[in-house]
């Protein structure tokens, strides 16, 4: 499975939506331009499905990060909930992919004097022995078999089996002829003409361990889709290995996605000059964004989604409250709503009489890219105009799903003082909200002015909050 497109939300005032290839990507830009931050986040994103696994201090310094995958799957992490979703339309979806990251997120050693690359490499050794062992068992399988092939089938079977591995024992025989090392599959380790005793891996130099690892990784996955993850590999890549990196993968297996953070020129100047994305063309401030579609969806998808919403609802059975429970959950599988959308659904649930609750405006305010259209619905539900209930009013969830949506801290202080002021709502900000606001921050006005409101209403800080304060100053 591959990445479709990455967007994530307010990273030091910034938006950022990347549209990625399927084969190679190459992320550019000035040191401090933030690749290395959205690679390191991305690296976290696709690795766990339970919320417990996923490091959310890392997605501290931004409001939201959504990732599209293949067959419409979205992976949705909220910075300020500690939540992370996958989903596609109209069903719950638990994703699972292979993917193979460059970044050191092995544990260290007890012993000072292995390096984490060494970890790395002996864990691999023991991965490379049962992929050898894997393949001996295909080989026999195929001879096992009792039907008609011929014998030269047969071996044109097996020699496809071994295909992979003799690419990347070949690359390696390549890279490696300068210092004429020759790399001995059997032992795991690297000879040298006229010199008796083996070199081990933990003996080569950082840019020889980090070579064997890339390509390593790339042979155990066996050709199979995965996502390669890498933060600035040249930095200890001879520069004809980096010439070459690129090419060397999708040699070994074709169907590996590649995304790179690079500053060498050397990395995609060899054919992969319209592969790169410079990370300004990716972002824009959050005065100037485009309001566009959380997640650019193709046509045929949103044409029809409120009627798809209206016949999934012939089937929902049970008491109008259990009908509600059945349309809030139906409406928070899609992506995104339009403001016209929103209204067309309210009124469908009028016209068969269910009143929509605080979780029917929540959710729909959380499915607009728009804060006036945001708005517009949060005002649709304080004047109560699709509600009979009076206690169906907003509550700090529907509040701070709504400051996600404004555009500068101005913005969302007087979205504060306006709901506050509101007697009948009984709505006050809490430090979810000024921790939304202080992410879109540009300078130290706007970090004053909202310090100056948080303590006003006598808001304490959090360590979340207080890891972003630290952060923008």
């Amino acid at each position: 499975m591959y990445i479709r497109k990455i967007e994530i939300k307010n990273l030091w005032g910034k938006d950022f939506s990347w549209i990625l290839n399927k084969d190679v990507n190459v992320l550019i830009g000035k040191n401090g331009s933030g690749k290395s931050t959205i690679l390191k986040m991305l690296n976290e994103a696709v690795l766990p499905i339970e919320d417990s696994k996923l490091n959310f201090r890392l997605f501290d310094p931004i409001d939201e990060m959504i990732i599209e995958l293949e067959n419409d799957v979205v992976i949705k992490i909220d910075s300020e909930n500690r939540s992370i979703t996958g989903l596609r339309e109209g069903s719950e979806y638990k994703l699972n992919t292979t993917w193979v990251s460059t970044f050191d997120v092995v544990e260290k050693s007890l012993n000072p004097n292995i390096t984490l690359l060494d970890h790395q490499i002996d864990k691999l050794k023991q991965e490379f022995v049962t992929y050898q062992r894997d393949l001996s068992n295909q080989v026999e399988e195929a001879f096992k078999e009792n039907d008609d092939e011929t014998r030269r089938n047969k071996l044109d079977r097996i020699k496809d089996i071994y295909e992979p591995k003799k690419i990347f024992i070949d690359i390696l025989t390549k890279l490696f002829s300068d210092t004429e090392k020759i790399f001995d599959e059997k032992e795991f380790h690297f000879l040298k003409p006229g010199i008796q005793t083996p070199i081990l891996p933990e003996n080569l130099s950082s840019g020889e361990k980090q070579i064997l690892i890339i390509l390593l990784k790339t042979l155990l996955q066996d050709r199979k889709k995965y996502i390669l993850l890498m933060d600035e590999p040249e930095i200890s890549l001879h520069i004809d290995w980096q010439r070459s990196l690129i090419e060397h993968i999708r040699q070994i297996n074709p169907n590996c996605q590649i995304i790179i953070a690079s500053h060498s020129p050397t990395i995609y100047y060899q054919g992969w000059i319209e592969k790169i994305t410079r990370i300004e063309e990716i972002k824009s401030t959050l005065d100037s964004a485009i309001e566009s579609p959380t997640i650019t969806e193709k046509t045929t998808q949103l044409e029809g989604r409120v009627q798809k919403v209206k016949s999934d609802f012939t089937s929902f059975s049970g008491s109008p409250l259990a009908k509600l429970y059945q349309f809030n959950r139906q409406i928070n599988t899609y992506t995104s709503f339009t403001k016209d959308e929103c209204v067309k659904l309210l009124s469908f649930l009028q016209e068969n009489q269910i009143y929509p609750d605080v979780i029917t405006f929540t959710t729909l305010i959380s499915k607009l890219n728009s804060y006036a259209d945001a708005k517009y619905i949060f005002d649709l539900m304080e004047a109560e105009t699709y509600t009979q209930l009076s206690h169906v009013k907003p509550n700090d969830i529907t509040l701070n799903t709504l400051i996600k949506k404004v555009s500068t801290v101005k913005e969302g202080l007087e979205l504060i003082q306006n709901v506050s002021a509101n007697e009948k709502l009984q709505l006050y900000p809490d430090i979810i909200t000024f921790s939304t606001l202080l992410g879109k921050a540009k300078n130290t006005n706007e970090i004053k002015s909202l310090e100056e409101v948080r303590n006003y209403y006598g808001v304490k800080t959090n360590d979340i909050y207080l890891n972003k304060l630290n952060f923008k100053r």
